[in-house]
């Protein structure tokens, strides 16, 4: 049980021009954990300090948005998992790491490229280590791309919009996994969506969403067998009144 934890936050934004502004920010951390380590213990709570700063422009009326982001977190108590250990109740157990740093950068891009076409794509990008260099989180990708498109046809009836995206992720791994404690590797992961839209009328229009089109089978992460979403299928009508 943890009271009284004063945690500052300090944020900044400057307008270097009309498209352009900086910012940048910096927090304290304090979390407690719900971790136990391998006697069944809970880990003390999480501490250390985050700063971010970035960069965001904006053209064409703000019908196009870029904007850059880096960030660096510190942290002392940083849980991680222990390959193929296990507490008193069965649930996995953790370790509790001093000197975690986390640096990462994030570029995205939004926009509407004509009356009719929108899009938007994203990349990030992050690394995580223990005080000595040793990659900490290697269960957790390191890259990760994001790409969604729409096209609205006025032409086709009361309106059409159709479109798409691809969520990929690079792959990941565990040392010392599974009963024979060896390293265990995920493959890069790449799954599309499909979307599409139709106004009825004013009051109502119909919807058909399609997530994991090609029914995609992967695992989402290296020490359990869980496997991600497979292909689904929505559709259905909206009202507004």
């Amino acid at each position: 049980t943890a009271n009284d934890q004063f945690t500052p936050y300090l944020g900044l934004v400057y307008d270097l021009s009309d498209h352009w502004s900086v910012y940048g920010s910096y927090t304290n951390i304090f979390k407690p954990q719900e971790y136990r380590d391998a006697d069944g213990n809970y880990l003390d709570p999480r501490t250390g300090n985050s700063m971010e700063v970035g960069l965001k422009g904006s053209y064409l009326d703000e019908q196009l948005s870029l904007g850059l982001a880096l960030f660096r977190t510190r942290q002392e108590n940083f849980a991680v998992v222990i390959p193929s250990v296990y507490g008193p109740s069965g649930d996995a157990a953790y370790e509790a790491v001093s000197g975690a740093l986390t640096r990462g950068v994030e570029l995205e891009a939004t926009g509407q490229l004509s009356p009719q076409w929108q899009a938007s794509a994203s990349f990030t990008r992050v690394l995580a280590q223990d005080r000595d260099g040793k990659a900490l989180l290697t269960g957790v990708p390191q890259n990760t791309f994001k790409l969604y498109t729409t096209y609205h046809l006025p032409s086709v009836g009361q309106g059409l919009t159709v479109g798409g995206g691809l969520r990929w992720q690079s792959g990941v791994y565990e040392q010392q996994a599974g009963p024979l404690k060896q390293r265990l590797d995920l493959p890069s992961v790449a799954v599309f969506d499909l979307m599409a839209r139709y106004t009825v009328n004013k009051q109502v229009s119909a919807y058909l969403n399609v997530n994991n089109v090609f029914d995609k089978h992967y695992l989402t992460t290296v020490n359990t067998a869980v496997y991600g979403s497979p292909r689904a299928i929505r559709a259905g009508l909206d009202l507004r009144f």
